[in-house]
């Protein structure tokens, strides 16, 4: 009889188990936040500019140039959790993908049609005049593609039982896991997470520009938080969805089955529903900013336990097929000592590429241009102001409050 999973690598894992998923846990979070921000704000910007008001397109351009920053960021912090995944789970990941190869390898076209598309939102808004949204929003389905197919491929490899009538059945590499109960329900819970976390972004940013532009910066902050509020209120319904088409030995382990487990379904939801507590109160607040910061810090937090309850719901629902606690190990400190010293220099370089980003920024303000204005990651929030800025802002006859051409 053909084993359901292929025999296993006879190197033994390079490291111990207890360290590959604290850096599987820490850096998919972060992978999910940048995520969620690229995902959610190519939905928001192609919403706010097909809106056609003002302030809409002036927060869905800086929205378009936030794209390209955090789809890198996206794309880095996506390689190294999957690298772990793979040294843990490669049996599993490998035979999924393979069932999947065609959408699967279809990825690496589709997210670089995707990040052109960012460069061309970000270095030509002006362009496009009505294809702005459009042409936002055909970047977040090519996104979204990418997600679909990454949630088929994940949903997959937990049935290895499925895997050798699957291939003989279909062999072409076609074989979406439509069949899953859990599909749908986990991949609209990853959506409407994307357009919450971009709603608190814009949020966020919108309370940098109360003190200069306060009008456009208060609606900005109650824009942001309405698409936060309304998303994670969604979210909720599906997350109890997806809770309930589970296996009944994963719903257990929630329920008292496991106590890390259990303990991060519960800290999760309580730091959920504060942070939306927390955006809503802040929505109509004077000093909106240190709600909103516990908001995000709250909703980030609720990201590193759902990573947590992901991962071991994973190693519950593939016991008895696959433990991946039993996994013979050997570890190689040097090679550990390389990758943590390389992953914290790459972080490094990071913070100081986007403080570069920032300063040139800076020094366009100064010199007159046009900078970013809005929920950008290299908005400093001080802007150059024209006559027709001035005007807009006490009530003028102009009333655009996000000129195109300033002065």
């Amino acid at each position: 009889m053909i084993p359901s999973i292929p025999p296993l690598d006879p190197i033994p894992i390079p490291a111990p188990l207890w360290l590959l998923k604290g850096l599987l846990w820490m850096t998919f979070s972060i992978h999910l936040v940048f995520m969620n921000l690229t995902l959610g704000g190519a939905l928001l910007a192609a919403v706010h500019a097909l809106r056609g008001k003002d302030r809409d397109r002036g927060v869905s351009r800086s929205l378009a140039r936030m794209l390209p920053y955090t789809m890198a960021f996206t794309i880095t912090f996506g390689v190294v959790p999957l690298l772990f995944v793979q040294v843990l789970y490669g049996p599993l990941f490998y035979s999924a993908t393979i069932l999947l190869a065609t959408p699967f390898l279809a990825i690496i076209g589709v997210l670089v049609a995707a990040y052109y598309g960012m460069y061309l939102l970000a270095r030509k808004w002006t362009s496009y005049g009505v294809w702005q949204g459009i042409l936002a929003a055909m970047v977040f389905l090519l996104l979204g593609y990418v997600g679909f197919v990454n949630v088929n491929v994940f949903t997959l490899m937990l049935s290895p039982d499925r895997f050798h009538d699957a291939y003989l059945a279909s062999p072409g590499g076609l074989q979406l896991n439509f069949a899953e109960p859990t599909l749908l329900p986990r991949f609209l819970h990853m959506l409407f997470a994307a357009v919450a976390v971009a709603g608190l972004g814009v949020a966020y940013f919108g309370t940098r520009r109360l003190k200069l532009e306060p009008e456009a910066g208060r609606w900005q902050v109650k824009n942001g938080a309405t698409w936060f509020a309304a998303a994670t209120i969604l979210n909720l319904g599906i997350g109890g969805w997806w809770l309930m088409a589970i296996p009944q030995e994963g719903l257990l382990l929630f329920m008292g089955g496991s106590t890390l487990a259990t303990g991060a379904f519960v800290v999760g939801l309580l730091c959920g529903v504060s942070a939306l507590v927390l955006a809503l109160v802040g929505i109509n607040s004077v000093k909106p900013l240190p709600l909103l910061m516990g908001s995000i810090h709250a909703l980030t937090l609720t990201i590193v336990c759902m990573v947590i309850m992901r991962d071991m719901l994973r190693d519950a629902l593939l016991k008895p097929a696959f433990d991946v606690h039993a996994q013979p190990t050997a570890p190689q400190w040097v090679a550990i000592a390389l990758f943590l010293t390389l992953f914290v220099v790459g972080i490094a370089a990071s913070v100081w590429l986007l403080r570069l980003a920032r300063k040139a920024a800076k020094e366009k303000a100064s010199r007159g241009e046009e900078v970013n204005r809005g929920p950008g990651l290299t908005d400093s929030g001080l802007h150059i102001f024209s006559a027709e800025d001035s005007q807009a802002m006490r009530g003028g006859s102009s009333g655009d409050l996000f000129p195109r051409n300033p002065t």
